[in-house]
C-alpha cells in the first residue's frame, strides 16, 4: 500500500500524541451532531428526561464499541480503517414506526434484528457482488450526503416549505464554515488537521454573542455531577413481524452504505489502489452488524459506519486507524461524565448545521467518484437515474406514496430506502440479456482500431466495468490485433472474444498463423530497426504489458492469444 500524496498519516502510521488526540476529539465533535437520531426516537417515544440522558450515555458506549470493532487489528470482525459510526437517518423512518407501534422496546429488538441481517450478509457479501453494483453503492453514498445536506438545511431554514433563515443564524453558520474551509484550503499546518474542529469552537463563541447560546445554558453544563453511570433498568426488547422488510432492507442498505464507505477508505489511502478489497469490505460490513445489534442490546438507536468521518479523513489527510481508540477512550468517559453530554446538547442549530454542510460537501464527491469510476451504459445510467429521482420524488413530496399499503409504508416514506430498492430492482431486471462473453470478427486486411475499440466499450458499458481497466483492455486488444494481422501472417479472420465474470476480464484472439511472442523485455532499438521480428517482439512486448497475464497456445490447429485483466 503506498500513501497518496494528500494523506499526511496513512491508516497505519503512528501520528504524535497530540495529533492522535485533537484528531480523535473533532472526530467526536462530528460524531456528536448525529446524536440528534436517539434523541429524536427517544422523544417520538415519551421518554423522560432521564430516560433520554440515559439512552444517551449508552449511544455513546455503542459508538466506542464500534469505532474500535473497525480498528482491530487482525480477525475476521472490523475493515482495519479509522472508520468511526454514527446514528444515522437509514433507520429513521422503520424506527419511527416502531416507536409508534410498540416504543423504544419494538426500536430496540428490530435494530438487533436488522443487525443480525447485515452480519448475514457480510458472510455472503462477495457473491452478492453481482446484484450490488459499486456504482449502486456510490449512489448509496451520495444520497447519504444528500441526506446529511438537506439535514443542514433543515436546521437552518425549518422543516417547512416556507422556511427562511434568520440573520443571526446565516452568521454563524458562515463565520463556522469560512473558519473551516479557510483553513482546509489555504493553510498548510496542523490547524488544517482540526478545521472542522476549529471552525466549531468558533461557531460555539460567536453562538455566546448572538444568543444562541445562553449563560442558564451554561450554568446547567457546569453544574452537571461529576460521574454519571448508565443504567439498565430502561431496557427491554419486543419483536414484530410486520416490521421484517422494512428493517431487513434497512440493514440491506446499511451494508452498501458501509461498503460504499470502506471502498472510499480505500481509495484515499492507497495511491496504488486498483479494486476493491473485498475481505477488508466482507469484515467492515460484519463489525457494521454486531455494531447494530450492540445498539440494539444498549437501548438505543441503529448506527452504521459513518460517511460524515471520511469526508473529515478526506478533508484533514489524517486515517490513521490508532486514532479510533483514543475516540472511544473519549466516548466512553463522555458516556459516564454528565458535562460532555451536556456540551452536546447544547450545540447551538447552525453550528451543526455547518459542520454538516462542510462533511456532506466531501461525501457527495466521493460518492460521484464512486460510480464515475464505472462505464456506464445506458442500462447502469436508468438504474442510477431511477434511483435518484426515486429519492428526490419522496424529499420533495413526502407525501406522494401516502395511499400505498400499511406494510410499504416504511419502504416507501423513507427516501433512502426507496432510491435502494429501486436500483437493485432495476439492476436485477436489466441483468436480462446481458452476455457475459461477447465476440468479434475481424478482417485483418482491413483492420480499423475504432472498431475494437467500440467493441469493447460497449461491452464494458454494459458490464459496468472499470474505465481505467476497460482502457487497458482497449489498448490491449488494438496492439494485439495489428500485430497478429501486420506480423503474423494470418489465414483468414481473426476472432476476438471478451468475457467477464463480475472479477476479472479474459480476452481471447483465435486465429490461423504464426504465435505472437510476448517477450519480457522490449527488443533494443538496433534489434526493432534491422531484424524481421523485431517490431513483433515489440508489439508483443506492449500487449503483455497491458495485461496482467498473457500467453499464447495452439488449439485445434489455431493460434490463441490469451489476455487476463484483474478486476
Amino acid at each position: 500500500m503506498k500513501k497518496p500524496a494528500n494523506l499526511v498519516y496513512g491508516a497505519d502510521e503512528d501520528p504524535p500524541p497530540s495529533v492522535s488526540v485533537i484528531s480523535a476529539i473533532q472526530h467526536v465533535g462530528v460524531i456528536a451532531i448525529f446524536m440528534i437520531y436517539p434523541l429524536i426516537i427517544a422523544r417520538q417515544a415519551g421518554a423522560s428526561p432521564d430516560q433520554v440522558a440515559n439512552i444517551l450515555r449508552w449511544a455513546m458506549l455503542t459508538l466506542a464499541v464500534a469505532v474500535v470493532l473497525q480498528a482491530l487489528p487482525r480477525g475476521p470482525v472490523g475493515s482495519r480503517f479509522l472508520a468511526p459510526s454514527i446514528f444515522t437517518g437509514v433507520y429513521l423512518a422503520p424506527s419511527l414506526l416502531a416507536a409508534k407501534l410498540g416504543g423504544l422496546p419494538l426500536v430496540w429488538g428490530m435494530t438487533i434484528f436488522a443487525g443480525l441481517v447485515e452480519v448475514g450478509l457480510s458472510r455472503v457479501w462477495t457473491r452478492l457482488r453481482t446484484f450490488i453494483p459499486p456504482e449502486t453503492a456510490g449512489m448509496v453514498v451520495l444520497l447519504v450526503g444528500v441526506i446529511i445536506g438537506l439535514a443542514a438545511l433543515r436546521l437552518l431554514l425549518g422543516d417547512v416549505p416556507g422556511g427562511a433563515v434568520s440573520g443571526h443564524d446565516a452568521l454563524v453558520t458562515g463565520v463556522t464554515i469560512a473558519v473551516m474551509i479557510g483553513l482546509n484550503i489555504w493553510n498548510k499546518g496542523r490547524l488544517r488537521l482540526f478545521c472542522i474542529l476549529v471552525g466549531m469552537v468558533a461557531g460555539y463563541a460567536l453562538s455566546g454573542f448572538t444568543g444562541h447560546i445562553t449563560w442558564p445554558q451554561v450554568e446547567q453544563v457546569l453544574h452537571q455531577p461529576l460521574l454519571a453511570l448508565p443504567s439498565v433498568t430502561h431496557l427491554s426488547w419486543s419483536f414484530d413481524w410486520s416490521l421484517v422488510i422494512p428493517f431487513a432492507v434497512t440493514g440491506l442498505a446499511a451494508a452498501m452504505s458501509a461498503t460504499a464507505v470502506i471502498t472510499t477508505y480505500q481509495r484515499l489511502t492507497d495511491a496504488e489502489w486498483v479494486r476493491p478489497d473485498m475481505k477488508s469490505i466482507s469484515g467492515g460490513i460484519f463489525g457494521d452488524g454486531i455494531a447494530a445489534m450492540v445498539a440494539g442490546l444498549f437501548g438505543t438507536y441503529g448506527l452504521s459506519i459513518s460517511t460524515a468521518n471520511v469526508g473529515l479523513v478526506a478533508a484533514t489527510g489524517v486515517a490513521s486507524r490508532r486514532i479510533a481508540f483514543v475516540i472511544a477512550i473519549i466516548l466512553a468517559i463522555g458516556a459516564v461524565q454528565p458535562t460532555v453530554i451536556g456540551v452536546l446538547t447544547i450545540m447551538p442549530p447552525p453550528v451543526m448545521a455547518a459542520a454538516l454542510l462542510f462533511t456532506a460537501m466531501f461525501i457527495m464527491i466521493g460518492g460521484v467518484q464512486i460510480i464515475s469510476t464505472r462505464v456506464l451504459d445506458p442500462r447502469r445510467t436508468l438504474v442510477i437515474g431511477m434511483g435518484l429521482m426515486a429519492f428526490f420524488v419522496v424529499s420533495v413530496f413526502p407525501t406522494a406514496f401516502a395511499n400505498a399499503p400499511h406494510w410499504a409504508q416504511p419502504l416507501v416514506s423513507s427516501p433512502l430506502v426507496l432510491a435502494t430498492l429501486v436500483a437493485l430492482l432495476f439492476n436485477l431486471v436489466f441483468r436480462l440479456g446481458i452476455r457475459r462473453t461477447v465476440e468479434l470478427e475481424i478482417d485483418p486486411r482491413a483492420f480499423d482500431p475504432q472498431d475494437v475499440s467500440n467493441f469493447i466499450e460497449r461491452a464494458g458499458g454494459t458490464w459496468g466495468a472499470r474505465r481505467d481497466v476497460i482502457t487497458r483492455v482497449e489498448f490491449a486488444a488494438q496492439q494485439a490485433v495489428e500485430a497478429v494481422a501486420e506480423f503474423c501472417e494470418p489465414k483468414g479472420p481473426l476472432k476476438l472474444s471478451v468475457s467477464y465474470d463480475e472479477f476479472d476480464i479474459d480476452a481471447a484472439l483465435v486465429y490461423d498463423g504464426v504465435a505472437l511472442e510476448l517477450p519480457d523485455r522490449p527488443p533494443s532499438q538496433e534489434e526493432i530497426l534491422e531484424t524481421e521480428d523485431g517490431h513483433r517482439r515489440l508489439s508483443g512486448f506492449l500487449v503483455k504489458r497491458q495485461a496482467d497475464r498473457a500467453h499464447s497456445l495452439t488449439e485445434r490447429g489455431n493460434t490463441v492469444l490469451h489476455l487476463h485483466f484483474g478486476h
